[in-house]
């Protein structure tokens, strides 16, 4: 029989105005992507457009605003990470790409979750590794290929 996964997870809201998906539904997304028994806490950070911005200057060196922001905990003796999210990039990409809202969603919090896992995408072979991983557990759970664009 296989454990159950169990991660206890934190919501941060500093936004109300755009679509977020169900705490129930990223729950979900977040025990579907767990492949190693490495996390045991992680916080799910909503912010708007000008906070993911100055993150992504403050932490990357990227003077933009960005869909997510993912940061690994460094600490050994803790496993854990914060997945900060921009509702209004997801929403607006999701559109964009001709993609279910759910499955932009659902792409970004597995996304995520592999790279507090190790997972990482700076060079080719990492990143084939890495979307073949999200393609599959997306596809276990009936949404359809990220990449695919319409």
């Amino acid at each position: 029989m296989e454990k159950e996964k169990k991660i206890k997870i934190n919501y941060i809201t500093y936004i109300k105005k755009h679509y977020i998906p169900s705490s129930r539904i990223i729950k979900k997304w977040i025990l579907i992507s767990l492949m190693k028994d490495v996390l045991s806490h992680v916080n799910i950070i909503f912010v708007g457009h000008q906070r993911i911005r100055t993150l992504n200057k403050n932490y990357l060196n990227n003077d933009h605003a960005t869909n997510v922001l993912t940061f690994p905990n460094n600490d050994k003796n803790t496993s854990s990470g914060d997945i900060v999210l921009c509702p209004k990039i997801i929403n607006q990409e999701a559109k964009e790409f001709g993609l279910p809202s759910k499955l932009r969603w659902a792409h970004m919090i597995i996304h995520s979750m592999l790279h507090l896992q190790g997972y990482t995408h700076n060079v080719t072979r990492n990143r084939l590794k890495m979307e073949k991983l999200e393609m599959k557990l997306l596809a276990d759970m009936n949404y359809g290929n990220p990449y695919v664009r319409s």
